[in-house]
């Protein structure tokens, strides 16, 4: 009798083996399932932030392009500072007499997925990210207004670079940043002999493209240095270079460095 109970409980002792492992299977697939469905709601998630920053930046440089800078009265801006208000960064309280108003939006990544230029190939995860389509991304705007009218008008995106073109080791997580400003103060303080275009002007400054230009410039040469592509904010593969933010810029620079 022993022995035919043994030979009942080897069958048996392999159907729970077996059982187990199963088990143990569909635990590691609901597992590695509800990994990759967290992935792509955060990966979900992280595309609408951008598209939604970068809609709102269209709308922000619209609302910049139509300031008449020399022109536009505080009366004008009221609509737009109000619009604004949620997103103003402006140091100080304004008035019609005095007003330098600052609108920031803005969208930064979790550090471990932006990564440090001293990690080296500890940045394998923020390789990983720029193929994916998110980034660090920000636009800003702004206006001065003096004595009732504005006096000043400026645009400027800013990106992350993927970190294939990363060359520092300070620490400085590099971006691509391009600011364009109209401005009745516009003047050339470069030196040297006298600029090719007297009313405008391109140079980099703190890590940015900042180009300047004055009302008196031609308007199609206005609208081109105000022209910028936000496409940059939303695009699965990232942009290396300032050209794809503002090509005049871009062109500038080239025609500088010549």
């Amino acid at each position: 009798m022993s022995g035919y109970s043994l030979q009942l409980d080897a069958p048996n002792a392999r159907g729970v083996l077996l059982l187990k492992m199963n088990t143990s299977r569909n635990g590691s697939r609901q597992f590695f399932l509800a990994l990759l469905v967290l992935l792509v709601v955060a990966w979900v998630s992280g595309e609408a932030t951008q598209w939604i920053l970068r809609n709102r930046a269209q709308h922000l440089l619209a609302d910049i392009q139509a300031i008449n800078v020399d022109r536009s009265r505080w009366a004008d801006v009221q609509p737009t500072m109000q619009r604004w208000s949620k997103w103003s960064s402006t140091p100080r309280a304004c008035t019609a007499d005095s007003c330098d108003y600052r609108i920031s939006i803005e969208q930064s990544l979790p550090r471990i997925l932006v990564g440090n230029p001293n990690n080296g190939i500890g940045n394998w995860l923020p390789r990983l990210v720029d193929r994916t389509g998110l980034r660090s991304t920000a636009a800003r705007g702004g206006f001065t207004v003096e004595h009732g009218v504005v006096t000043a008008k400026w645009f400027g995106e800013q990106v992350t670079l993927p970190v294939a073109d990363w060359e520092q080791t300070t620490g400085y997580i590099p971006y691509l940043s391009v600011l364009s400003g109209e401005s009745s103060k516009f003047h050339v303080t470069l030196p040297g002999p006298k600029p090719l275009h007297p009313n405008r002007m391109v140079q980099p400054i703190n890590n940015y493209l900042v180009v300047s230009f004055t009302p008196d410039e031609d308007p199609s040469e206005k609208a081109q240095l105000m022209d910028f592509r936000l496409t940059c904010i939303t695009q699965l593969t990232p942009c290396h270079s300032e050209r794809e933010i503002l090509p005049e810029a871009w062109r500038m620079l080239q025609e500088k460095n010549r």
